[in-house]
């Protein structure tokens, strides 16, 4: 089979697309073949060996989705590892099935990516009707899909990006309002109110905390 390899750690150079054996599944696993993957930033990390360090040489990719072989039932999944492949081995636990009427395509879009917004919206901070949030890198894949998800739960959503094409995408997943990332705090507290706003999502880090911190209301939620 063809699977996208890389022999050692390194940038996107390091990975090559190369005949492999098919993989043979353990005791209890399922073979599974791959109609699409995940392409995830801890991909990146993996790849680089930065984390998720597994040792070269190695297949990359945790997500994808496909049908298990012999059965044609389609599923999806993440956390399975060398996904970037014509056909994967996997536990039948990691495998969802995918609902009729959902593409393959779209299905593995909204899995590791979908099911981390949804519970940043609704458990992380539990998003309320009317509440003012900030989304940070909110034309990445997280962010978009978070952006909405706080809309259709009644939220205004301000969303920081670093370059006008990416405020397109923001604004397309329904912000109310983008900034950048320079003195975003004090912006929004001008659009959310003095008091600050309800949350923020921080998918920055470093460079956007304390900043966050000024911007939240008297016990708000930085996540």
């Amino acid at each position: 089979m063809k699977a996208i390899v890389y022999e050692r750690h390194g940038g996107p150079d390091v990975l090559s697309f190369e005949d492999v054996p098919d993989p043979r599944p353990a005791d209890g696993q399922v073979l599974v073949d791959v109609e699409a993957v995940g392409v995830n930033f801890r991909d990146v990390y993996e790849r680089e060996g930065r984390e998720y360090v597994r040792t070269p040489p190695a297949i990359v990719g945790i997500e994808g989705a496909g049908k298990v072989a012999g059965t044609g039932r389609r599923v999806v999944w993440t956390g399975v590892p060398n996904s970037y492949a014509e056909r994967v081995a996997a536990d039948p636990q990691a495998l969802v099935p995918i609902p009729d009427g959902i593409a393959t395509e779209i299905a593995v879009a909204g899995m590791l990516q979908g099911v981390t917004a949804h519970y940043l919206a609704y458990d992380s901070y539990p998003i309320q009707k009317g509440d003012w949030v900030v989304v940070h890198a909110a034309a990445g894949g997280v962010g978009n899909l978070l952006t909405q998800i706080a809309k259709l739960l009644g939220a205004h959503v301000i969303a920081t990006t670093s370059t006008e094409d990416k405020a397109r995408l923001a604004r397309e997943a329904g912000a109310d309002e983008v900034l950048g990332y320079q003195d975003f705090a004090q912006r929004a507290r001008e659009i959310a109110g003095s008091d600050g706003v309800a949350a923020v999502y921080d998918g920055v880090g470093k460079t956007t905390f304390y900043e966050g911190l000024r911007a939240l209301r008297p016990f708000g939620k930085m996540i």
